[in-house]
């Protein structure tokens, strides 16, 4: 997959051949990206009523715009047009009294004649989408004013960032660490892209388990997907480790007792950002994450942090969700039996009251 564009708060890229990469030779504006993907990332903020969250419009050559925006009873809205073809989708969500980081997934296929519309509030445990049928692909000329042209699209002050792709990205959990990540094995450390499906790893309690599924997925290096370096030797780590905002360590300690009345917890490695311990890494525009499914329900030994794996929980929720994740390949017998066990997964406000006792 390539990502062709990419507009954040400071300005936007386009490429047709991916952002990054050399153009070579004109190519046709008005030729259409068959499949690909929009992605936004925007902080929800229910006081502020509707939201329009994504505005294009052009004339020229002919009439084109797509509009997104969340009304003030949460609900989604896409439409597109193209001429005199029209197209408008609607998904219902919980975001009306929940103030928080939201990405916003819509996803096409012109020669399968279907997409997807999803919205991800992974801090909440929200996951919502629907299937679309027979959504209309953007043109390269759209795609380049969406991305370039203040003149023709206004974003939200809100959004952390929208992109598009040329291939349809997955929805749901997405890989979150770094591909040098060390993961502990029988013989060794090794790094998780040179894991396969079969190899053997070593639990965070020391116990053996077999890899499922290993596999990469190239996002924006913004909003929750900028990439976050933890710094050894704090937090015990043995080496530093970068992952994204939502991979989720286990944590435990008297701490963690001590105001959560349970032996151990979950928590978000953005969370744990001080600009010190953990801060962020160089920010390419795109980046490479890796993660790893378990045969069994236990997290990884990393750099001496217990370090969960690829949630399978909302797959669980919602088989239909399967056919449009990471995991779609899988083999349904290979699928673990068993999630991860629950542990209480603390919020932003609670992550920093622990590292406060911490540091007491």
């Amino acid at each position: 997959m390539s990502w062709i564009g990419l507009r954040d708060r400071r300005d936007g890229v386009f490429s047709h051949v991916g952002i990054g990469r050399t153009q070579r030779g004109p190519f046709d504006l008005n030729g259409i990206v068959p499949q690909g993907t929009m992605m936004l990332e925007f902080a929800s903020d229910p006081r502020s009523g509707p939201q329009t969250l994504l505005d294009y419009g052009s004339s020229h050559p002919w009439a084109a715009g797509l509009r997104l925006t969340l009304s003030e009873t949460g609900v989604l809205t896409l439409r597109h047009w193209q001429g005199d073809q029209v197209r408008e989708f609607s998904l219902p969500t919980s975001l009306v009294s929940i103030a928080t980081s939201v990405t916003v997934t819509y996803t096409w296929d012109a020669p399968m004649r279907r997409g997807v519309l999803a919205l991800d509030c992974a801090q909440h445990g929200i996951l919502t989408f629907s299937e679309l049928s027979a959504p209309l692909p953007l043109s390269y000329r759209d795609s380049m004013r969406m991305m370039s042209d203040a003149r023709h699209c206004r974003v939200t002050s809100n959004a952390m960032f929208v992109a598009l792709a040329d291939r349809v990205m997955p929805i749901g959990v997405l890989p979150t660490l770094s591909g040098a990540t060390l993961v502990q094995t029988p013989t060794g450390e090794q790094p998780v892209s040179r894991l396969r499906a079969g190899h053997m790893v070593l639990t965070a309690t020391g116990d053996t388990a077999q890899v499922r599924w290993c596999g990469k997925v190239t996002v924006p290096a913004r909003g929750r997907f900028a990439p976050l370096t933890m710094r050894a030797p704090y937090h015990g780590l043995r080496h530093d480790i970068t992952a994204a905002h939502d991979q989720q360590l286990r944590i435990n300690g008297p701490e963690v007792e001590y105001l959560f009345h349970t032996e151990r917890v979950s928590l978000s490695v953005g969370d744990l950002r001080d600009n010190l311990s953990v801060r962020y890494a160089a920010r390419p525009m795109t980046y490479d994450y890796w993660q790893v499914v378990l045969d069994c329900a236990e997290p990884l030994s990393i750099a001496g942090l217990a370090v969960e794996g690829m949630s399978i929980a909302g797959l669980r929720a919602d088989p239909s969700l399967k056919a449009h994740s990471v995991l779609a390949n899988l083999p349904a017998e290979l699928m673990p039996s068993r999630a991860m066990s629950p542990v209480p997964h603390l919020r932003a406000y609670e992550t920093h009251s622990l590292q406060k006792l911490r540091a007491a």
